[in-house]
C-alpha cells in the first residue's frame, strides 16, 4: 500500500512536468510564430510610396484644424497587415515665420546645403504627376523674402500627444528648416470615434506611415523651394516618438537621415530593475495571449498640471487629445513598447548623427509638488542617460538643467536652451555633410 502510494506521487510529479515541458514548448513555439509574424510588418527595405497617392494627399491639403493658418495638414493613409491607418502629417510652411529670438537667423551657412541622403522613391519622371496634373493640387510658394531652405525637419511627438508647439515650428523656420510634424494614427487629428487613443501592437506598425510623410515632406518642399530631393533630412522625436524614430531609422539605413534629435526618448519604463527586468518581460509574454486586456489608464496627472496654463503651466491645447489621464492602456500596448526598447538595448547601428537630450532629474511622486515644474514627471532621466549610447555610432547626450520631460514645453529660458542645443547640433550635422561632400 505504501509502494502504490510513493507510485501515484511519483507519477502524478512526472505528469504535471510532462504537462508543463510540452506547454512551455507550446509557447516557444507560439510565441516564435508571433515574433515572425511581427517582424514581417517591415522587411526592413522601405516600399516605395505610391507616387499617386502622395500627390493626392498635397492636392486635398487644407489649412490646419487645430492651429489654422497658415499651418496646414494632409491625410495620410496606409496599409499594414491588411489594417488599414489614418495619420495626419502637418506642415508649416517655409518661410511662414518671422525670426525667433532664441534661435540664430543669421547663422552660418543659410545656402542649401547637399546631402548624399537616398533619393526619395517618388521621383518626377514618367508615369508620375506633378502637383499641376492632380486636380486641386495647387503649387504653393516659398513666402517673399524667405531665405533659402536648408533642409527638412520631420517631427514626431510622444504617448498621449499631439503635434501643437507652433514655437518649434517657428522656429525651425528661422533657421532656415522647411517643417512638418505627423500625428500618428489613433492620435490627434488622426483620431476618430472608436479609435484606441495612442494605442499600438508593434512600434513597425507605423513605419509605412513615416515613410508616407517623408516622401510628402520632401514633395511638399520641392513645389515651393525646388530642389527638396537634394536637401537634407532630420527627425526629431519626443517621448515614445524618441523611441519610435530611432527604431525608424536604424530600419531605414538607406534613407541616410541628416540627424536625429531625440527629446527625452522613452528608452525604459520608468519603474524599478525588479518591474523592468522581470514583471515587464512577462507581461510582454501574457500580451501574445491577451493583446487586449485592459490595464486601465497608468500614471498620474501630475505633469499634465506642469504644462497646461489651466493648471501651472502655460501653454493650451487640445485636451481630449492629450488628456491629463493617460488614455486606456493594454498589454499589447506594453508589448509593442517593450520589444522596441529590447531591439534599442540590444544595440542599433545607426550612423547619423544623435542628439539625445533629457532633464537633470526626474520626479514620479504621486503628490503634486514644486518639483514638477522643473524635472521630467514621466522618465527616469538616468534610463536616458544608460541607454542613450545604444542608439548609434555617432551619439551625444545633453542634459537640460531645469528641463521638463518635454523640454520644449519648460519655462522659457529653459527650453531656449534647449531649442539652441537642437538647432546647433543640426547646424553642424549639416555642415558636416558639406564638408563630406567638398
Amino acid at each position: 500500500m505504501h509502494l502504490q502510494g510513493v507510485f501515484v506521487k511519483n507519477f502524478r510529479l512526472v505528469a504535471l512536468g510532462l504537462i508543463f515541458v510540452v506547454a512551455v514548448l507550446l509557447h516557444i513555439g507560439f510565441a516564435n510564430e508571433v515574433l515572425k509574424e511581427e517582424r514581417t510588418l517591415d522587411s526592413g527595405v522601405k516600399v516605395p510610396v505610391s507616387a499617386h497617392d502622395v500627390w493626392q494627399a498635397y492636392a486635398d491639403g487644407v489649412d490646419d484644424v487645430a492651429l489654422g493658418a497658415p499651418f496646414r495638414q494632409y491625410g495620410m493613409r496606409t496599409n499594414v497587415g491588411g489594417k488599414e491607418f489614418r495619420s495626419t502629417l502637418v506642415e508649416f510652411p517655409f518661410g511662414s515665420s518671422a525670426a525667433v529670438d532664441s534661435v540664430e537667423a543669421d547663422s552660418a551657412g543659410n545656402g542649401g546645403v547637399g546631402s548624399d541622403s537616398a533619393a526619395t522613391d517618388v521621383e518626377e519622371g514618367a508615369g508620375v504627376e506633378s502637383a499641376q496634373n492632380v486636380a486641386g493640387a495647387k503649387p504653393a510658394q516659398v513666402a517673399v523674402g524667405a531665405k533659402p531652405v536648408r533642409g527638412i525637419i520631420l517631427y514626431v511627438h510622444g504617448y498621449n500627444d499631439y503635434f501643437f508647439q507652433k514655437e518649434m515650428a517657428q522656429k525651425a523656420d528661422s533657421a532656415g528648416y522647411a517643417f512638418f510634424a505627423i500625428d500618428l494614427h489613433y492620435c490627434g487629428r488622426s483620431f476618430a470615434p472608436g479609435d484606441r487613443r495612442g494605442d499600438l501592437r508593434n512600434m513597425r506598425e507605423f513605419f509605412p506611415e513615416l515613410d508616407f510623410a517623408v516622401e510628402l515632406a520632401r514633395v511638399i518642399t520641392k513645389e515651393r523651394a525646388g530642389h527638396a530631393h537634394s536637401l537634407p533630412l532630420v527627425l526629431i522625436g519626443h517621448s515614445q516618438g524618441g523611441l519610435l524614430v530611432s527604431f525608424y531609422a536604424e530600419s531605414r539605413p538607406a534613407e541616410k537621415f541628416a540627424a536625429l534629435v531625440l527629446n527625452s526618448p522613452f528608452f525604459d519604463f520608468n519603474f524599478n530593475w525588479l518591474v523592468r527586468n522581470v514583471a515587464i518581460p512577462v507581461v510582454s509574454e501574457l500580451a501574445i495571449y491577451l493583446p487586449d486586456f485592459s490595464i486601465g489608464s497608468s500614471g498620474n496627472p501630475n505633469y499634465a498640471y506642469a504644462i497646461n496654463r489651466e493648471r501651472y503651466g502655460e501653454w493650451q491645447y487640445n485636451t481630449e487629445w492629450k488628456s491629463e489621464e493617460r488614455p486606456e492602456q493594454f498589454l499589447g500596448w506594453i508589448r509593442g513598447v517593450y520589444r522596441a526598447q529590447l531591439e534599442l538595448h540590444k544595440g542599433f547601428h545607426i550612423n547619423s548623427p544623435v542628439l539625445v537630450l533629457h532633464g537633470d532629474c526626474s520626479e514620479d511622486d504621486d503628490e503634486w509638488s514644486y518639483d514638477q515644474m522643473h524635472c521630467d514627471g514621466v522618465l527616469d532621466v538616468e534610463h536616458i542617460e544608460m541607454w542613450a549610447p545604444k542608439v548609434g555610432t555617432k551619439v551625444t547626450t545633453e542634459t537640460v538643467a531645469g528641463g521638463l520631460h518635454d523640454l520644449y514645453l519648460s519655462r522659457k529660458d529653459v527650453r531656449d536652451e534647449a531649442y539652441a542645443k537642437t538647432f546647433n547640433f543640426i547646424d553642424e550635422s549639416l555642415r558636416g555633410l558639406e564638408r563630406a561632400d567638398d
